[in-house]
């Protein structure tokens, strides 16, 4: 029996197959259905959804038949990708391409054969919707038309297919970018902050001490420049405390400086001031490893941003501030005892919770709004970290 000759864009056509990614991949309820209606269109017992692999054709879908493949040798399906058309055959025992096919010769003994080709957008023939019968048959030309129509759909489910796992890797790639990118922003962050807290603060500290000796050789002599060294000294300790509380502002740094709990607690004694809502804090240290320093980052924003919103907008007495870690979730809860949430707060949400959606959206955290029992608020942001041991340590 001569084997069906390779088609001169084999390679070609090889590498347009495994592009699909297709080729041995579990059974797929959508193929089953269009391989069903293509043997019922042809009135024939037996359907294939049929890939031309280097040394055998793989069936993708079956009906009828119960192997998954066979050596391309034999496959009928071989010579519609060698010729580059399809193949309408009434009686493969009465074609010499098929005659002495050990499928025609033996069992299951085809008679007839249409093999409608699964052509690419590219051009690339890469197997063909096949139907069969154990006797001699024929196709009108609206059957021919139809199962032309039905391997298309085939070959455009395909490339459906591998452009959505092909966008997927592409916004998996532009997510790690991403991450990425901030990681790399963050780091900036806070080797500006801390040459802010530790360099230009410092060395602002040097010249109050220079200063301060030169004020009181000012004093010993009565000096007339004792009144303008004293603005200076004044001006160079608020520039000083300015330095060094913008430094700990910065997110990044304050949350490598003091883990996520120091972090929010160093920006609620910042803002709890006469005047406003009381801000209580229950925060507890989230065990090192728990938490990436982006997500600890997003955390304390969320945080920041969820408390500002309370002082805003709450109209409220009391906001109350937790964090902690539990059984592998790290939580934080910002809950006031305001006018708690409008009633069309879904239809227009304002900028602060988009910007919380956002940041927890970037670190697959849960971010949830809720009314509180006896009135208020409740902002949760839920992250899954590390679980903790029975010793309350991270297991390796």
């Amino acid at each position: 029996m001569p084997a069906a000759p390779l088609p001169v864009d084999e390679l070609a056509r090889l590498r347009e197959l495994r592009h699909y990614q297709v080729l041995d991949t579990l059974p797929d309820p959508s193929f089953d259905r269009l391989t069903r209606l293509a043997s019922q269109i042809a009135g024939v017992p037996i359907g294939l959804i049929s890939l031309t692999d280097a040394s055998r054709q793989w069936f993708k879908s079956r009906v009828g038949i119960d192997v998954a493949e066979i050596p391309r040798d034999w496959a009928p399906c071989a010579h519609v990708v060698a010729c580059g058309e399809s193949i309408v055959c009434p009686d493969m025992s009465a074609d010499p391409r098929f005659a002495d096919n050990p499928l025609v010769t033996g069992a299951p003994k085809f008679r007839f054969y249409a093999g409608l080709a699964l052509r690419t957008p590219r051009g690339a023939i890469i197997g063909t919707l096949a139907v069969l019968d154990t006797k001699p048959g024929e196709l009108t030309s609206l059957q021919v038309e139809g199962l032309t129509t039905l391997a298309q759909q085939i070959v455009d489910e395909l490339e459906l297919r591998t452009a959505y796992r092909e966008l997927g890797a592409l916004r998996a790639r532009e997510r790690e970018f991403e991450t990425r990118l901030l990681r790399e922003r963050s780091d900036e962050a806070q080797r500006l902050a801390a040459e802010l807290h530790d360099g230009v603060g410092q060395e602002l500290a040097g010249i109050s001490i220079l200063l301060g000796a030169t004020i009181n050789e000012a004093r010993r002599t009565d000096s007339a420049l004792v009144p303008p060294l004293d603005e200076i000294s004044r001006l160079l300790t608020h520039a000083i405390d300015s330095a060094r509380r913008a430094a700990e502002q910065q997110g990044g740094f304050a949350v490598q400086a003091g883990g996520l709990a120091g972090a929010i607690e160093q920006f609620v004694r910042r803002i709890d001031q006469p005047g406003g809502p009381r801000i209580a804090l229950d925060a507890a240290p989230i065990p090192p490893g728990c938490l990436d320093d982006s997500s600890a980052y997003h955390l304390l924003r969320i945080t920041q941003e969820a408390v500002l919103n309370a002082r805003k907008h709450s109209r409220g007495r009391l906001i109350r501030v937790s964090c902690g870690h539990d059984e592998g979730i790290v939580r934080v809860v910002v809950r006031d005892d305001g006018v708690g949430l409008p009633d069309d707060i879904g239809s227009r949400p304002g900028l602060g919770r988009h910007i919380m959606a956002y940041r927890a959206k970037k670190i697959g955290a849960t971010l949830t709004h809720a009314s509180s029992a006896g009135g208020g608020l409740a902002v949760t942001c839920e992250l899954r970290a590390a679980a903790l041991d029975e010793d309350g340590a991270i297991p390796h």
